[in-house]
């Protein structure tokens, strides 16, 4: 098996989504859904908010760490939203922060039709799974679907109250970089499992067996269709040295984030693995003092506000040459 690596501790700079603007989001738009997205009305109402002064920095920031042109951008961003919010307030805010990039929407068939998924964290569940109290090994949601959710996003309702659960982000073109080519040719073949792909909506069929690498045909990075549990998946035998090796390097690339009540963590799915280090002992912690964090994923829309940003600015660069 490869060598542990301990991520590094990383205190990135939050993006800081201000009051008033959060407060106009919330008031602009409702938890209203459309099927598995959310409605067409509230991605309007959120944009126009986000386009109509009091924005640009929020917008600035958010495209500049997300810039799929710049490699050395994070491929990551961590917003701070107002955390005296209430819990509804929160996900509609984090929503609209979400429609500058895409249209929300929800992958998980549920039946009461929310947008944003997830529970107070319990023993009860499987420890590595979303939810669980057990270390989760990097991955990106939903890899072995037709069309893998573009970004992933996680917000806090509240932190683990005994100080574990850092969020784990590797990057994925970084690793697969690290790798000969020998090994990435090997990961372009079609032969690669990850557990099922059930319940789920907004993504297309299941795609199994898949290719770890799909380097993509529009312009933008290779997919990496990545979870960690797929070395121990039985339908990999075979190929474990090669995702192992791939692991190693994904390791040496990993930073790990504390989160807190009302901080919303964006991640581009092309460009970051996420997952998580073990919570703190919950024995003894009643209902309603567990860690509680929320998932919803979006779309990559061109005409999103974040991606209009990075194109102006890229059309000022070529009127400059």
């Amino acid at each position: 098996m490869s060598q542990i690596i301990e991520p590094i501790a990383a205190d990135p700079v939050r993006v800081v989504v201000p009051r008033t603007l959060a407060a106009s989001l919330a008031a602009a738009c409702t938890t209203q859904m459309e099927c598995h997205r959310w409605s067409a009305q509230n991605v309007a109402a959120a944009r126009t908010v986000l386009t109509g002064g009091g924005a640009q920095m929020l917008l600035s920031a958010l495209a500049g760490r997300l810039d799929r042109s710049d490699p050395s951008s994070a491929g990551w961003a961590l917003l701070a939203l107002p955390a005296t919010l209430g819990n509804e307030e929160l996900q509609v805010v984090a929503a609209g922060v979400l429609a500058a990039l895409g249209r929300p929407f929800n992958s998980i068939r549920q039946g009461d039709g929310r947008m944003w998924i997830g529970q107070e964290t319990t023993s009860v569940k499987e420890a590595a799974s979303f939810g669980g109290t057990g270390a989760q090994a990097l991955h990106i949601d939903a890899p072995n679907v037709e069309y893998v959710p573009e970004y992933t996003s996680l917000l806090v309702l509240r932190g683990d109250p005994a100080g574990g659960g850092a969020s784990l982000l590797g990057d994925l073109q970084a690793a697969m970089a690290r790798l000969d080519e020998g090994d990435r040719q090997a990961l372009r073949e079609p032969v690669f499992f990850e557990g099922k792909a059930e319940n789920l909506r907004g993504v297309g069929a299941p795609r199994m067996p898949f290719p770890v690498l799909e380097d993509d045909q529009d312009g933008q990075p290779a997919w990496v269709r990545w979870a960690g549990k797929m070395l121990r998946d039985p339908r990999n035998t075979g190929r474990t040295a090669v995702l192992e090796r791939f692991a190693a390097a994904l390791a040496q690339t990993t930073v790990a984030v504390t989160l807190g009540r009302g901080q919303l963590l964006v991640v581009d799915q092309r460009r970051i693995a996420h997952g998580r280090t073990a919570l703190g002992p919950h024995q003894g912690l009643a209902d309603g003092k567990r860690r509680w964090i929320t998932q919803a994923k979006a779309t990559f829309d061109p005409a999103a506000p974040a991606h209009q940003v990075l194109a102006g600015a890229a059309a000022g660069r070529r009127n400059d040459a």
